[in-house]
């Protein structure tokens, strides 16, 4: 069959036509983040890359997942306008390669090849998720640089910890999740807890911490690893005594957050006690808790300051 100019042209005006008609539709601003756009493509691709990463939250609620995908492009967006006053993003941090073989290994996959034929599922470059694991990192670094001289660490405290400790021949340690959460200002206390803990009963402990916990543990689902018993307070390991494999605590207060705590495993182990990395472990340990609670404080203040519209 033969086309002539004009209905190669028609057929290109069609086609055009269609897409933008179809862009119309489907593509819709549905927030402004400062002078940043969202659209409902932006929405969408979120939500893929958070199922991508975490394949149980196909279990939850599909506006629980868009409401998700919301917070999580809100915080990441307000992050990196935060990274970019000070440097620009160009994917050749070497610690994104090792956090990315992390990810492929917890998800089970072979080699890269194999991870990016499941992202490909999804619409998603292995670029998206470099560039996501770029501004994860960068933030860190720019915490660190501001607060790392705020960190508090009580050594004397740490190696009489220590010492209790290495009186012992056998450690009990917990495989813990958390869920940190701090409290709402339009409900109650009361209420907001209530409200998680009927999401872990609905959707499981490791979809609510990626829903509502406030922690960066969030994005792999609470998961903490390993943990001395001797390494966690009174007030911590009082919940944990009273508590079975695969069960989790009431809330407990922590500065001016709060926790829930899920014991995955529990194990006894007998090592050869080494007082100076048990030291440095310890000390990582607490200065990455308090990190963590300054970079909450520091997101927040910076989202105050943010002109977020939603449509």
């Amino acid at each position: 069959m033969i086309f002539n100019k004009k209905t190669i042209i028609l057929v290109l005006i069609f086609f055009l036509l269609n897409n933008f008609s179809y862009s119309k539709i489907n593509l819709q601003i549905v927030m402004k983040i400062n002078d940043q756009i969202v659209t409902t493509y932006d929405l969408e691709k979120e939500s893929n890359y958070l199922l991508a990463l975490n394949p149980k939250l196909k279990e939850i609620d599909e506006n629980d997942l868009l409401k998700l995908a919301r917070r999580s492009v809100i915080k990441e967006m307000i992050r990196k306008s935060e990274i970019l006053k000070y440097k620009e993003l160009d994917l050749k941090n070497a610690q994104i390669n090792n956090v990315l073989n992390n990810i492929i290994q917890n998800l089970n996959f072979s080699d890269l090849s194999e991870f990016e034929d499941y992202l490909s599922y999804f619409n998603i470059s292995i670029n998206d998720i470099k560039e996501k694991i770029e501004i994860e990192n960068e933030w860190k670094s720019l915490i660190y640089a501001r607060y790392s001289k705020s960190v508090k660490i009580d050594k004397k405290d740490l190696l009489n910890k220590i010492k209790e400790i290495s009186k012992d021949e056998i450690f009990l340690e917990y495989n813990l999740s958390e869920i940190v959460f701090s409290k709402n200002q339009n409900i109650s206390l009361e209420e907001y807890s209530k409200k998680i803990l009927e999401s872990i009963k609905k959707n499981g402990f490791e979809n609510t911490a990626i829903l509502y916990s406030i922690s960066d543990s969030s994005k792999a689902g609470g998961k903490i690893g390993w943990v001395k018993k001797n390494n966690l307070s009174y007030e911590i390991n009082n919940e944990l005594d009273n508590l079975k494999i695969d069960t989790y605590s009431n809330p407990i207060e922590i500065g001016n957050s709060y926790l829930i705590l899920k014991i995955n495993e529990i194990r006894e182990i007998t090592i050869e006690f080494d007082e100076q990395k048990e030291l440095d472990k310890m000390i990582m340990s607490e200065t990455s808790k308090q990190l963590d609670k300054f970079s909450n404080i520091f997101y927040n203040k910076i989202k105050l300051n943010s002109t977020i519209s939603e449509f």
